[in-house]
């Protein structure tokens, strides 16, 4: 058996050799700065560096998100597929070992009387006892299993990054969903003090109708605002119970009241910018990871495709203990044996099947480059759009609050007028509609600019 050996370190010099090419990021020409508003020169303590417990700094908020990290089953389906990716992962390292089993087996026939052999003076009984080892090996002289398991290993990071994504987008969502309930919170305030001021214009109006100080038009207007102002209250509670309801889903939970103690105007995210480079930016977005994991992965597939062109070697050896008698199973070295096969593979009549099957991995591999491509673009232009949004939407919010303030200080003159008899109802009330939805819209602003920041968060990859 000696003289075979010489075969396995001749195979294993053609394992150097590897179909297909090594992977090489496509060029990608990046602006030098997200949005020039904002900093993005330093590529040091950027937000997506930064943790969700550091950019969400708020101890209500944050006690939701970890709930929804620990209890939320999109998460827990993410790690059950890394799990999974793990294991297949960890089965394509084998494929590079060979194939060794082992079998005991024992015969014992008995030959008729009238058999020929029998009447030839042959014993009737025969006996066979066999232990031995099989070791079969294709070698991979061409690389393509080591293709193989690159594909596997792109697989297996992919779904790291899927969860990556899940977790983002999940404290992005978690975060939406409290901030959009301290605004409906904010805007019921609103609502029940408007209520209150029209319920006392109607009760004034009635009271200067019934003195011939004003019309029945005037009353019916009074009461028609103040009805509004009723329905508005079930409209902002049904949407509070609706957004308590999202936020139990991402939580885990069935449809509950959520808890909060704090204020829209309470609320106040990282005020630092600094979103780096984007260079930088594209090892840190889990889609853009994703994107470049599946054009590694494809990069892969082609070389194993060209190597399933090509001839396969495989080595085969067998070798154990053989004997008739069992007293004689284990009489060393008379009872041992052994072969060695070595052989070549080559495909002839699937050789156009296994061309197209190249060159579809090909055209597969140019379709990951271009995703990869544009989810780098897209990644870029979501940055820049949240940027947009936080810049503009402080400027706008300025604008709004000093709208309001002057608002609700010309309600209050009118008011007091309206009951020194020197100004009409047709002013109070379009006072009050113009004062209620302002401040509305100022809660919804508000809430708008905190949602920029998590769009932040979220574009940047944050984890």
């Amino acid at each position: 058996m000696k003289k075979y050996l010489y075969i396995i370190p001749v195979a294993l010099a053609f394992t150097a050799c590897k179909v297909g090419k090594d992977y090489e990021r496509p060029s990608l020409e990046t602006p030098d700065q997200f949005y020039a508003g904002t900093q993005g020169n330093s590529t040091e303590n950027t937000l997506a560096e930064l943790s969700w417990q550091g950019f969400f700094a708020h101890d209500e908020l944050a006690s939701y998100i970890q709930v929804a990290l620990e209890q939320n089953t999109d998460l827990q389906l993410a790690i059950k597929n890394i799990d999974q990716a793990n294991l297949l992962f960890k089965q394509s390292k084998m494929a590079l070992l060979p194939d060794l089993t082992m079998q005991v087996a024992g015969t014992h026939s008995e030959l008729s009387k009238n058999s020929e052999v029998v009447r030839s003076g042959a014993s009737r009984t025969n006996k066979d006892y066999t232990a031995h080892l099989d070791l079969s090996w294709e070698l991979d002289v061409w690389g393509k299993i080591r293709r193989e398991k690159e594909a596997a290993l792109a697989s297996y990071l992919q779904t790291q990054e899927v969860k990556r994504a899940i977790q983002n987008r999940l404290v992005a969502e978690v975060a939406t969903a409290y901030i959009n309930l301290l605004m409906l919170d904010e805007q019921l305030r609103i609502a029940e003090e408007g209520l209150t001021l029209r319920e006392n214009t109607y009760a004034v109006t009635q009271k200067m109708y019934e003195v011939g100080n004003e019309s029945i038009v005037a009353v019916q207007q009074a009461e028609a605002q103040w009805l509004e102002a009723q329905e508005l209250l079930p409209q902002i509670e049904q949407e509070i119970a609706l957004q308590e309801s999202a936020l139990g889903v991402l939580l885990n939970h069935f449809p509950q009241q959520i808890k909060r103690t704090s204020t829209l105007n309470a609320v106040q995210f990282s005020t630092e910018l600094n979103t780096g480079v984007p260079a930088s930016f594209l090892s840190q977005r889990p889609d853009i990871q994703i994107a470049e994991l599946e054009l590694k992965k494809a990069n892969a597939k082609v070389g194993a495709a060209q190597g399933e062109m090509y001839p396969r070697l495989t080595i085969s050896a067998q070798g154990g203990l053989n004997a008739i008698e069992t007293s004689q199973w284990f009489n060393t070295p008379a009872s041992l044996f052994g072969t060695v096969v070595g052989g070549l593979v080559q495909p002839i009549f699937q050789k156009k099947k296994l061309r197209t099957a190249y060159e579809v991995a090909v055209i597969e591999r140019e379709k990951a480059a271009i995703s990869f491509k544009n989810a780098v673009v897209v990644g870029y232009a979501d940055v820049h759009d949240a940027l947009v949004k936080i810049d503009k939407m402080q400027e706008r919010e300025q604008v709004v609050q000093q709208r309001v303030d002057l608002l609700n200080t010309s309600l209050e003159s009118i008011q007091v007028m309206f009951g020194l008899d020197k100004a009409s109802y047709l002013e109070v009330i379009n006072a009050q509609a113009l004062a209620l939805q302002s401040n509305l819209n100022y809660a919804t602003l508000k809430r708008d600019y905190l949602a920029s920041k998590i769009d932040l968060y979220r574009a940047l990859g944050g984890h």
